[in-house]
């Protein structure tokens, strides 16, 4: 008999005092506390007091057996049963009743039977209880963890912490589960295919041992941008079971972010400075020659900038570089990059597009330009160079071969845009 059952509480439901004092005789070696009844009223004020770990009810009982079978199965426990009593009264109860897994006992008891049959019910209860203790600390570790946490298996959420229904703006585990709610619907990127679940269980699989994030908002607070969190897994006991810890690296991630800008970004008007330029040169190159694809870019100057600066001065002509800095992206598309060459110089790197396309953006891009007024410094116009990139060639030949064309440009009259010079051939 399993240690468990000399601290557990069994119930009696027996009319006959003979069986009563049998029935007696087989739990009081094996449980702490035995109580017995001889009718359903006494037997519903003990289960109102407290709900018994084992029930052993005739199946004749009065007032009805039937009607205690119901209580003891409601009562929030799933209280273990054995039905005692002659054959026909069983199973006219278990006609009456549904009661999956009851244990029955016939007349005349055999107490060493049933002695072996409260044994295994009691080894199994104690099972039960251990495993909801286990799961009871489980939940009481994972709330004392500041992180948000959460345990996993296969697509489901067993357990969620304080800390992660804090950050939703939740009140407990019971709303989480009450409104229907799932992780993937606080996740900011489209979730994983196969669920943040079995997604995060196999994280702890990883063979690189990569760093993993994840970005969390909340679906009431839209206009909130999402934090950013380092994912951590640990493989728990069971199949595809793990714990998911997070920790919120959004501050981290705003550094890191400024950091990448103040090396990769011009600081005044936010494109590209002039190092990142060659890195997506290089990269977009050796993209158009891996795939035969083509490969464009304009170059851009300011007309007349020095009597910007020189009528309005140096801070309006730093407002001209915002504004039409601006108004240039609004023209790209989202694979065009954009960066600052010089002083009052751009470039834009457009992926995709052959010359004769290069050329109908850079004149797309001249008209916003000189469409309106700038806020500052009134009508500004700019001259625009456009060249294709020639398979296999540094990517520097065809910025050179653009430079080339915008001064013809600026030759012929400024706001204009040129195209490349067409390769020589031989007479």
């Amino acid at each position: 008999m399993d240690a468990y059952g000399k601290g557990a509480f069994a119930l009696v439901a027996e009319a006959d005092p003979w069986a009563r004092e049998l029935l007696e005789g087989v739990l009081k070696p094996r449980c702490s506390r035995v109580v017995a009844v001889e009718s359903l009223e006494a037997a519903l004020r003990t289960l109102a007091l407290q709900p018994p770990d084992l029930a052993l009810v005739a199946a004749d009982l009065p007032g009805g057996a039937a009607s205690l079978a119901a209580a003891l199965r409601e009562s929030g426990r799933r209280v273990p049963l054995i039905v005692t009593g002659a054959a026909g009264d069983i199973r006219r109860l278990l006609e009456t009743v549904s009661l999956p897994g009851v244990r029955v006992a016939q007349r005349p008891i055999d107490p060493a039977a049933l002695g072996e049959a409260v044994d295994e019910v009691l080894e199994a209860a104690g099972l039960k209880r251990r495993l909801e203790d286990a799961w009871e600390l489980a939940h009481r570790l994972l709330d004392d963890m500041p992180q948000p946490a959460a345990i996993m298996q296969g697509a489901r959420v067993l357990g969620i912490n304080r800390a992660w229904l804090r950050f939703l703006g939740l009140a407990s585990r019971q709303e989480f589960a009450a409104r229907g709610l799932s992780l993937e619907q606080f996740l900011a990127d489209p979730p994983p295919a196969e669920g943040l679940a079995a997604w995060a269980c196999r994280l702890a699989d990883d063979p690189l041992d990569r760093e993993h994030t994840l970005r969390l908002t909340h679906p009431d607070r839209p206009g909130q941008p999402p934090h950013v969190f380092q994912v951590a897994v640990t493989r728990l006991p069971g199949p595809s079971r793990c714990l998911l810890t997070l920790a919120d690296v959004t501050e981290l991630e705003l550094e890191r972010r400024e950091l990448l800008d103040l090396a990769n970004l011009d600081p005044l008007t936010r494109a590209l400075n002039r190092r990142k330029l060659a890195e997506v040169l290089a990269d977009e190159a050796g993209r158009a020659d891996r795939y035969g694809s083509p490969l464009s870019a304009v170059l851009l100057d300011i007309d007349h900038f020095k009597a910007i600066n020189d009528t309005h001065g140096h801070d309006a002509g730093d407002a001209v570089l915002v504004e039409l800095a601006a108004r240039i992206r609004a023209q790209l598309r989202k694979v065009d990059r954009l960066a600052r060459f010089g002083g009052e110089e751009f470039v834009v790197v457009a992926p995709g597009i052959d010359l004769a396309r290069a050329a109908g953006l850079a004149e797309r891009l001249r008209l916003a330009v000189a469409g309106e007024d700038f806020a500052v410094a009134g009508r500004v116009t700019a001259s625009f160079g456009a060249s294709q990139h020639m398979q296999g060639e540094a990517p520097e030949a065809m910025l050179s071969r653009a430079d080339k064309a915008l001064y013809r440009a600026k030759d012929g009259g400024r706001n204009r845009v040129e195209r490349e010079a067409p390769p020589q051939t031989g007479a």
